[in-house]
Parts: structure tokens; C-alpha cells; sequence
């Protein structure tokens, strides 16, 4: 599982001297800093992108990984179905209908499980593209390209935004 944590990017300079601090929560190397220091920026702008391929693999372990639990889910619940039924005429023991039960009850929260993580990985392969939180001024840049993020260990300062 892909832990998350802070990392500092720019530091944006707002109006009243008031910075913001921008920050990343993935890890990866910087594959473009699209601002340069004093370069006045608007919300939503790029200003760093990271480099997702860390995230896309896993991407692509967590899809195989989800796909087969599906047909094992699928599977077991055929099989708990035709146990129930089994059950439902008294041919099966409470017993051995309630351990069935659990097997699909498990395999079903292996499945949830496993697509909660899927959906963690592709937010996070979105947050390889870090945009500007307001508009204004770039007033410190601490990254560049090629360079390597960690945060998922702890902050990085990345640059300073004066906003407008």
C-alpha cells in the first residue's frame, strides 16, 4: 500500500506578504518544472509535473490483482449460492452453510479492498501533476528537473507563490 505525506513544492508570495506553500504527496523524479522564480501564475496552472510510472506500474499490478480476485469472488459466490440453496432444503449443515458464507465474505472484502487501493494509486497519479492552489507570484523555486521527491517520507520544499 502507497503511503501518504507531505512534500513541499513552490512557495507562492500572496499579496499582503501571505505565502502558500505548495505541496506533493506523491514520490517520483520531477519530469518538468514548468515555472520559473518571479513568473506570475493563475489557479489551476501546472507548476510541476512528477514523474508517474512508480504509480502507472502499480496501477497495473493492482488491475491484474483486482481482475483475478473478480473471478475468484465470482467463483465463490456461485458456490455459496448452490450451498445456501443446499442449505434453504436442509440437505446442509449450519455449519458448513456459515463457513461458506464467510469464505464469499471474505473473498467479497479482498475485492473492496483491493479496488479502494486501485482508486488510491490513480488520485495519487493525478497528484503527480501539481497546479497552482491561487494565483500569483513564484517567489522560490527549491526543486528541479530529474530531481527526486520523497512525500511519502516527509516534506520537501518545492517553492514559494506570492498570491495576488
Amino acid at each position: 500500500m502507497v503511503l501518504l505525506s507531505l512534500i513541499s513544492f513552490l512557495v507562492f508570495s500572496l499579496g499582503f506578504s501571505q505565502e502558500v506553500n505548495v505541496y506533493a504527496i506523491v514520490k517520483g523524479a520531477v519530469k518538468k518544472v514548468y515555472v520559473k522564480e518571479g513568473q506570475r501564475v493563475e489557479k489551476d496552472q501546472p507548476l510541476v509535473e512528477i514523474n508517474p510510472d512508480l504509480y502507472l506500474a502499480e496501477k497495473e499490478r493492482l488491475t491484474a490483482q483486482l481482475e483475478a480476485q473478480r473471478l475468484k469472488l465470482e467463483k465463490t459466490e456461485r458456490d455459496f449460492k448452490r450451498y445456501e440453496e443446499l442449505y434453504n432444503r436442509g440437505l446442509l449443515s449450519k455449519s458448513e452453510y456459515e463457513d461458506w458464507k464467510n469464505r464469499y465474505e471474505r473473498e467479497r472484502a479482498t475485492y473492496l479492498s483491493l479496488e479502494a487501493e486501485l482508486k488510491g494509486v490513480e488520485k495519487l497519479i493525478e497528484y503527480c501533476q501539481i497546479r497552482a492552489p491561487t494565483s500569483g507570484v513564484v517567489k522560490k523555486v527549491f526543486v528541479r528537473e530529474q530531481s527526486f521527491i520523497n512525500g511519502t517520507l516527509s516534506p520537501h520544499l518545492l517553492l514559494i507563490l506570492s498570491e495576488d
